[in-house]
């Protein structure tokens, strides 16, 4: 899998020697399978990375745990880590906003601040192919045109996407096989939120029939 990710890297330019990236990590199976595929990719390529944790103080003592799992994990690997703790709630309410909307704002202020701080010229994201057909369901449910129905990219400007080669189940395949650990959002069955509903009800329905 580490070659697919590699071939993938080297077909969209998305790593050169030199690079400082910064990497969003939140502690799931996405984010630290990313965590590991840059950990691994360094010994080919000569760039460094950090990462960025956004603690979105929703969840109480399990949104404190993953933050200090994404420390620990970090601590363990040598890699610097900034963790950001945003009230998106609080954010949401004022700004009239959902909370998913908030928190990919604070996500992206988060990545750039740091990014600014730190020198870095990159910004790598765990998207992978499930998540690149939620966004065009979601854009097109919303209302989109064709620059919304064409949804995630590989290379946007600054940001990459090295996992766009691949989806969920071999996310997790990968992790189990590299008895590697994460954690689980529990909020990701919660049907409030609009991703999670065509995530869990429109996806599997369009995949059966």
């Amino acid at each position: 899998m580490q070659k697919k990710v590699l071939d993938f890297i080297r077909q969209h330019h998305m790593i050169s020697g030199g690079d400082r990236i910064v990497a969003g990590v939140s502690g799931g199976a996405d984010s630290v399978c990313l965590f590991y595929i840059l950990c691994r990719l360094q010994e080919q390529i000569p760039f460094t990375f950090a990462v960025v944790h956004v603690n979105h103080m929703l969840r109480g003592e399990e949104a404190e745990a993953d933050e200090r799992f994404v420390q620990d994990l970090c601590q363990r690997h040598g890699i610097t880590c900034r963790v950001c703790r945003e009230d998106v709630a609080g954010i949401a309410g004022r700004e009239k906003m959902s909370l998913e909307e908030a928190g990919r704002r604070v996500r992206y202020e988060a990545f750039e601040r740091f990014s600014r701080e730190w020198g870095a010229n990159k910004t790598a994201l765990a998207h992978h192919q499930n998540d690149c057909a939620e966004t065009m369901l979601y854009h097109l449910a919303r209302g989109t045109g064709i620059r919304g129905l064409c949804s995630l990219r590989p290379v946007r400007n600054s940001v990459i996407r090295p996992l766009l080669c691949m989806n969920r189940a071999e996310i997790e395949q990968y992790l189990k096989e590299e008895k590697i650990e994460y954690r689980t959002d529990s909020t990701n069955m919660d049907e409030e939120y609009t991703r999670n509903k065509i995530r869990h009800r429109v996806i599997p329905y369009l995949t059966e029939e």
